[in-house]
């Protein structure tokens, strides 16, 4: 209370003392860090990641290359194949660039220069390096970037591309530039354009809702919008904490920011909801100290078991996941402080400038739609709350049941825009060269020679006999072959099949699913086994990377959401110290969840990374709902019967609590429009729960305290509770 005091004797101090934390937070935002990529997905600890990482380290690979490709009617001839010379020279005097492999580097390697006959030209790369030359009227080119960190390799792919764009190129030819770090830069420009769409889009969606839903509660239109400059606020000073924090901006975390606007709108229309009701029988002081004292306790509740339900999300072990929990659970604490503080400030800098315009109409008291709409809810569970209880129960059953039928999205290419350049180019080079579909067993052994290369060979051509989804492979077995010895096989091929004394063979598979994934990589696993190997062995590549991912996403939502509904169970009996007013929140909750489970299965939404985090953003989001509820209905039980009680705790709470779900719906239905399609998926399904999380506030809650107190009275009122209470 002193605070409180200090902020209505002293607004002006507040608000610029607010005013100066915003203006540092933007300016501490303009150094936040970008990342993107699938390893913010596994723990530093993750055996299967580590294992990856060792392969890329170890081998060329097109993991860490930048690839270029030669387009025309037919590039198997000579002046084409002096083009890629050129290219390779001018590309080798870039800073980063560690190696540049063409056809006709190898060629020349090979054998000291380049034919001029074309038909001996062709049969050679049809021999020997038809796999840079995939059809006749395409070759690749691969430019090894040197061992760095992203944002350098990142750089260096900029150079290669401005290098090849200033090259005369001949007519009827063009040249594609793709790969990972092209990828990498691409990806993170188009994350700032997507966080600039939906931030916007969050901002409009909001103004609208506001004004539709909130503009009828408070006295003076303009000031329906004052939540949301506390939202902003809040926003604005979490983007500057990230930095600071060392959290940064990916694809998953740039979805946090407009999100927050919504969730965080909360709790200052909750207290200005509030203050609009007590100001009509009190003074501006009065108004504001009973607003924060009688919605103290509810808005306290919300925060902690919405921070809980957030921070269930750091149990998972994976760090894009502890990031978006860091990020929601800080920012809504920063919106609850600015709440109590900045708002209630705010408040009375209006009230004081109002109260001094005599000329001032006041308008008259009408009743809305939203409260028309609110008196009809509040009849109809009031009347049928058994009905209601029966249809959740089959809801939750239903989406239970149909939980385990949702199919899992583990390529992490899927999780970004499909029309930018780097990503068509990237996907037509994966299916001309094998991309997320390729399994790489390495073998370790004591030397490489064409023995062990042979033996290794049979390896591949075990496993690709006897797998069902192994359709070829490629080895060191099959260059010598083509070559005779090991000695005349090029550096730049034998380099990415054999590195020290460890050899790599690709296996091309045509799984296409998670589960595929997964029981193709145990069945290779199981074929190693039973053929037999001297030295250690291990399984990685794309596919093998989606498969962990797939497990992550399984293991981390069933841990997370356990994690939240045990931490919140906990936190609400410790609170309310009985376990039925505890478990009310969860059981509308439950249903949310099930509902949401039935969403995915009918509309054919798949599981990602972000929307495993779903159902504890819903126990941490919707449950608000549920207890600002649950609150208000206890309140109103103390002086009126179960029906009356429902009645005031929907028309009078369920304002506020309406504006709050329509605000939170305009945050995330404007992650709908996000260029990601991870983004809008989430978005929608977001947008989704948190509908189902107000309808079960407005409806499940009131119907089950309904039905449970008549039930315990009927207990109690029955003869056996009489009997056993008098033999006591």
């Amino acid at each position: 209370m002193k605070l409180l005091n200090i902020i209505l004797e002293k607004p002006g101090i507040v608000f610029i003392f607010t005013a100066i934390v915003i203006i540092l937070s933007l300016i501490s935002a303009m150094s936040v860090e970008m990342t993107s990529g699938t390893e913010s997905f596994f723990s530093k600890d993750n055996k299967v990641y580590q294992q990856y990482k060792l392969y890329e380290k170890n081998f060329i690979r097109a993991t860490g290359a930048v690839f270029i490709m030669i387009k025309g009617d037919e590039v198997v001839n000579y002046d084409t194949f002096q083009l890629m010379l050129t290219i390779g020279e001018e590309l080798s005097k870039i800073e980063g660039v560690e190696s540049v492999t063409s056809p006709a580097s190898i060629l020349k390697d090979f054998l000291g220069f380049i034919p001029t006959d074309e038909a001996l030209l062709k049969d050679i790369t049809e021999n020997y390096i038809s796999n840079l030359v995939p059809k006749p009227t395409l070759a690749l080119i691969m430019v090894q970037v040197a061992p760095m960190d992203s944002k350098k390799q990142e750089e260096v792919a900029k150079n290669i591309e401005k290098s090849i764009k200033l090259m005369e190129i001949p007519t009827g030819y063009r040249l594609e530039v793709t790969g990972t770090p092209v990828l990498g830069y691409q990806i993170k420009s188009e994350i700032l354009k997507s966080l600039g769409i939906t931030m916007i889009a969050s901002i409009c969606f909001m103004v609208l809702l506001l004004f539709i839903a909130f503009s009828g509660v408070v006295r003076r239109k303009s000031h329906a919008f004052i939540p949301l400059l506390i939202s902003i606020s809040g926003v604005i000073i979490i983007y500057g904490l990230m930095p600071r924090l060392g959290i940064p901006l990916s694809e998953h975390t740039n979805g946090a920011l407009p999100m927050l606007i919504g969730l965080s709108i909360e709790y200052a229309v909750q207290i200005q909801n509030r203050f609009e009701e007590e100001i009509k029988k009190h003074g501006v002081d009065t108004a504001l100290r009973l607003s924060i004292e009688r919605t103290g306790r509810a808005l306290i509740l919300a925060l902690l078991t919405t921070v809980v339900g957030f921070m269930s999300m750091l149990s998972a072990g994976v760090p894009a996941m502890a990031w978006f929990g860091i990020i929601a659970s800080l920012g809504l604490i920063i919106a609850y402080i600015l709440s109590i503080t900045f708002l209630p400030a705010l408040l009375k800098i209006l009230e004081n400038r109002r109260r001094s315009k005599t000329t001032e109409k006041i308008e008259e008291e009408k009743k809305g739609k939203l409260e028309v709409g609110l008196s009809f809810v509040s009849k109809l569970t009031a009347t049928r709350p058994y009905g209601i209880l029966i249809f959740a129960i089959v809801m939750c059953i239903f989406g239970f049941y149909v939980a385990p039928m949702v199919e899992l999205e583990t390529n992490y290419n899927k999780y970004i825009p499909q029309n930018m350049p780097a990503i068509q180019k990237f996907n037509e080079l994966e299916e001309l060269v094998g991309g997320q579909t390729t399994y790489i067993v390495v073998l370790e052994t004591d030397g490489v020679d064409s023995g062990i290369i042979k033996k290794a060979d049979e390896i591949a051509s075990y496993i690709t006999s006897n797998e069902e989804f192994i359709y070829s492979y490629q080895s060191a077995g099959t260059l010598l072959d083509a070559y005779g010895s090991l000695e005349k096989i090029p550096e730049n091929m034998l380099n990415r099949y054999v590195s020290g004394s460890t050899i790599a063979v690709h296996l091309y598979s045509s799984a296409d699913s998670f589960e595929e994934f997964k029981s193709t990589k145990e069945s290779i696993m199981r074929s190693l086994e039973f053929f037999g190997w001297d030295g250690d062995y291990y399984v990685t590549g794309q596919a093998v990377i989606a498969t962990e991912i797939g497990s992550i996403m399984v293991e981390s939502q069933t841990v997370m959401t356990l994690v939240a509904y045990g931490a919140i169970l906990i936190l609400l009996i410790g609170i309310y110290r009985s376990f039925r007013k505890a478990v009310v929140p969860l059981i509308s909750i439950s249903v949310v969840i099930a509902v949401m489970n039935a969403v995915m299965f009918i509309f054919g939404v798949k599981q990602t990374m972000l929307s495993i985090a779903l159902n504890s953003i819903v126990l941490g989001l919707g449950i608000d709902f549920s207890i600002m509820i649950t609150e208000r209905y206890l309140e109103e039980r103390e002086r009126s019967s179960p029906v009356e009680a429902i009645r005031r705790a929907i028309e009078r709470t369920g304002k506020a609590t309406t504006t709050s779900a329509l605000a939170m719906i305009g945050g995330f239905g404007s992650m709908t429009l996000s260029t990601f399609p991870i983004m809008r998926d989430f978005g929608f399904l977001a947008l989704t729960a948190i509908s189902f999380s107000l309808l079960g506030a407005l409806t499940v809650v009131p119907a089950f305290l309904m039905v449970t107190e008549k039930l315990g009275e009927k207990i109690r009122n029955s003869k056996f509770f009489e009997s056993v209470t008098q033999s006591k």
